[in-house]
């Protein structure tokens, strides 16, 4: 499509108003970060890791205008398709909504040198825009030296990949009164698969394997928070609801079993806010 003047002004402006009136707010006003730089559709913060999954879906959802202002609050709304946000009685011009966004996220202890984390930042950055310029990937460095890295698009079947996050975390919470999973579930399901993959990680098996052996080893690994008691009816909904969304997950990151693995570690991580 030819680029007239007037397409290059509207582009500028909403690149402005992305810049300018939301990233801030959503950065440094209703969450604990802090905004180091941004321009146009480029942003690099700090960002506490309790507040992470709730400012990277902001970030991204905002740049293409899927996002409503609730009593001063930026909400997501994915059915705001107009291209615009009502936001201190002005209509403010957006991207638009198909845009796509690319997003690298680097979770590192605060003694790891900032040069290493920066280039590791602008490496995650490379690795969403690979083949699909609408995706986030995550890379977890540990103060070991271990890195677990994965990477997603942001939506799949109409879901928000990091809502499903959110919940598999959830999951993980040793106070979660529905019950928790034990973290040797991981380490489990490693082990199962560890065959069934290859050289990038990618399953090799039936698709009908994967839905049976989650369920299989979320109800070895069910646990109740001391004095909760439920139901088996209970326990088995609970199961069967995680095993359903950890499913959707996985086919909807190609199957690939490293980059599950390595989602269900940093959900678990986020979830107890580091170590």
């Amino acid at each position: 499509k030819l680029l007239t003047p007037a397409i290059h002004a509207s582009i500028s402006t909403a690149l402005r108003n992305y810049a300018l009136e939301f990233v801030r707010k959503i950065v440094e006003e209703e969450h604990l970060g802090k905004l180091v730089y941004a321009g146009g559709d480029d942003v690099l913060a700090f960002v506490n890791l309790r507040d992470l999954f709730e400012v990277m879906q902001k970030l991204r959802w905002a740049f293409s205008g899927h996002i409503k202002i609730e009593n001063g609050i930026i909400k997501i709304d994915l059915e705001n398709t107009c291209g615009f946000v009502e936001k201190d009685g002005k209509y403010l011009l957006t991207i638009g909504p198909e845009a796509t966004a690319s997003m690298g996220v680097v979770i590192a202890h605060y003694k790891t040198p900032l040069q290493i984390v920066i280039g590791k930042v602008f490496e995650m950055e490379k690795k969403a825009k690979k083949e699909c310029r609408n995706r986030f990937a995550l890379c977890l460095m540990k103060r070991s030296g271990e890195e677990r890295i994965a990477i997603a698009e942001w939506k799949y079947d109409d879901k928000d990949t990091i809502d499903t996050l959110k919940e598999i975390a959830k999951s993980f919470d040793e106070n979660n009164e529905e019950g928790y999973i034990a973290k040797g579930f991981i380490q489990k399901f490693a082990l199962e698969f560890k065959h069934l993959k290859d050289e990038k990680g990618n399953f090799v098996g039936t698709a009908e394997i994967i839905k049976q052996e989650l369920s299989r080893l979320l109800y070895r690994s069910f646990n109740l928070p001391k004095g909760r008691r439920i139901s088996e009816e209970e326990r088995r909904n609970f199961i069967e609801n995680l095993a359903d969304k950890m499913n959707e997950l996985f086919w909807s990151i190609g199957g690939n079993i490293d980059y599950f693995i390595n989602f269900c570690i940093i959900a678990t991580f986020i979830n107890k806010g580091g170590d």
